[in-house]
Parts: structure tokens; sequence; C-alpha cells
């Protein structure tokens, strides 16, 4: 397999995005601002959501936000049916019904409670899983459309490998990107040895220049929602949950809920996931600084989910668990790893 060479210090370590955690933040919070000005309901849900996520952001965008909705009342848009429907739960409740996120660690879980993310349309991670391996469909939602063009938030190569950044239009991680390797390949949800390689040596190479940059894989099955090519990036300095020395996985003594692998070896990471390919089992994937964290589990609509999830996908399985409203919250953290464990997978 390729592997790709993270930098070393005596390297000039190709920019990913942005070349400082603040300038990355500062260019994240602009492009928010400049997509406000296109009057369009795509980039208005797509703002309001991000704007939740964090107090001064939400105060840098607030005024123009209700701008914004406010002309779209008056003058109602002709846009996808998917941003339709939200925005017609949003005239029927107001912004303001929509409060920031708000966390609760319940150990050794978080919780966090964001209310937009319930509008979040459903499409992949609606199915019932059958097969990894997916055809990638034009007809059907991709990232190369064209009304996402203003969604972009970065596009450059990256060790070669031509790379895509947009916003996550419902966010649930701290700053919350999705990243489209080869977009123009049309690539489908299935990882490739080369794209697994790819996304370590970026995530190891940038972590001194974006403290807390992570990625993330959801394979069709394990609540994917999109069936193109892509990972889903964030910046988050805390460990998650996962990450916790007292796991197995990570040489300490308590069982995870589910089966979980770690290692900073891509190729030996990547035997395991040929693995999984080989076997038709979905999975969720984590990669941090300190490594790659595998999660086989059971595949999407196999297993009936509880009351409080829409999915569980790769930031559930992790330990962060996101709500819609506080009906969770006052539960237990032995309740949550029932409920995670009945996604384990047996061997067989």
């Amino acid at each position: 397999m390729i592997e790709f060479r993270a930098a070393s210090n005596q390297d000039t370590i190709p920019m990913f995005i942005a070349p400082t955690l603040r300038a990355f933040k500062t260019q994240f919070a602009a492009n928010l601002q400049t997509m406000l000005e296109t009057d369009s309901l795509g980039a208005f849900i797509l703002v309001l959501a991000n704007s939740m996520q964090d107090q001064p952001l939400f105060d840098l965008l607030h005024h123009d936000l209700n701008r914004a909705f406010e002309a779209l009342k008056a003058c109602p848009p002709h846009e996808p049916p998917d941003d339709l429907s939200v925005f017609n739960a949003l005239t029927n409740t107001g912004i303001q019904h929509f409060s920031g996120w708000q966390h609760h660690p319940l150990d050794p879980w978080e919780l966090v409670i964001n209310p937009l993310r319930s509008l979040r349309p459903a499409r992949f991670s609606g199915e019932i899983f059958q097969e990894l391996h997916q055809p990638f469909d034009a007809g059907k939602f991709h990232f190369n459309k064209p009304f996402l063009r203003p969604e972009i938030l970065w596009e450059d190569s990256w060790q070669g490998t031509p790379l895509r950044v947009l916003y996550n239009k419902f966010p649930f991680a701290p700053w919350h990107l999705l990243v489209v390797p080869d977009p123009a390949q049309n690539l489908p949800q299935y990882l490739t040895a080369q794209h697994h390689a790819l996304i370590m040596a970026l995530v190891t190479a940038q972590a001194a220049v974006l403290p807390g940059l992570g990625m993330a894989f959801n394979s069709i099955g394990a609540y994917a929602s999109v069936n193109q090519l892509h990972f889903q990036g964030f910046v988050r300095e805390a460990p998650f949950p996962i990450e916790s020395a007292g796991w197995q996985h990570n040489g300490g003594q308590e069982a995870y809920p589910i089966e979980c692998w770690r290692t900073d070896s891509a190729h030996e990471s990547w035997q395991l996931i040929a693995q999984l390919h080989q076997a038709n089992q979905p999975y969720n994937l984590l990669y941090r600084a300190n490594g790659c964290y595998i999660l086989p589990r059971k595949g999407q609509g196999t297993v009936e989910l509880p009351t409080w999830a829409q999915g569980i996908g790769w930031h559930e399985l992790c330990g962060v668990l996101t709500l819609s409203d506080r009906q969770l919250v006052g539960t237990t953290g032995g309740e949550i790893s029932q409920e995670l464990a009945k996604l384990h997978h047996q061997h067989g």
C-alpha cells in the first residue's frame, strides 16, 4: 500500500486550510459572514446551525442571521426540498427557539444538546444496511452539486491529493468539516488504502499547527449519510471519552462497550479495515494524532435505536451523544453503555 510520510520538525508542513488555529477560526467565521450575503436559504441554514456551537461565533453572526431570516420570510425562496422543509420548521418556531449547544458530562460519556440537529435530512443514513460498497450515484445528493460551491471553506491539494473542505450544514462536532478527497473522481463512500494513509498522515502532521484537529469516517451501514468518499473533520483539543487511558484498547483495564482497536500504524490499521471490507462489516473510524481507532459494529437498521438517537455514528461510538432536547439528561452512564453495547458485532 502507499504510505504517506508525516512531516518532521525539519520539514515544511504542507498547509491544510490555515497556517495557525487562530487563522483557521478567523477564516471559518469570515466565510460564514460572506455566505449570508448571498440570500440563499441553504447558506442561511448552514450559518445558523454553525453559529450555535460557539458563543463568540454566535455573537458575531446573530444580527446578520436575523436580517437574513426576515428577508427570506418576506420573499419565500425556491430551493431544494430538504432546505424548504427546514425553513418551514424554522418559520413555525422562529430561530430564537433553537438555543446554542449545551454540554453535560455523564461519566464516562458526554451529552451535547443541539436542537437544530433534529431538522437534518436522513438521506443515506436512513437506509437499512446491506452492502459496504455501493456504486456512486450522480442522481443522489453528493458533494459536487453546483449549489454547494458557496459552502466550500478550502480547496487545494495536500501531498498531491486534491481535497475539498466544506462546512457541515448540521454540525455536531466543534468546527465541523466535510473533507472530500479527489472530488472529481466521484468515488463512493468505500475507503481505500491510499486515502486512509493520507488522512492518518494529515492528522499527524497538523497536530502542532491545528491543535485538536481530527478526522472521522462512517462506512456505509455505519450512518454515512452521503455515498461519496468523505471524512468528517473537527477541531477538539479535549480528548474524546474513547481516548481515555482506562480503556483496554488504550492499555487500561476497562472494556469498551463495543469492540475497539487502536494503532498508530497506517499499515496495521489498514490490514484491520481490509478484513472488515472482506467480511462486509460496517465500521466507524476516529483519526487522532495518537493513532486510528477502529470500531466494527452492527449495521444501521439491524438494531433498534433508543428513542433519543437519530443514529449512532462515529461521534456517538466515541462517547459523545448529540440530543435534540434535554430528555436524556438525568439518565446514567451505565444505561448509555448498555445502548452502545447493543451494536457490538459477533465474529463469525
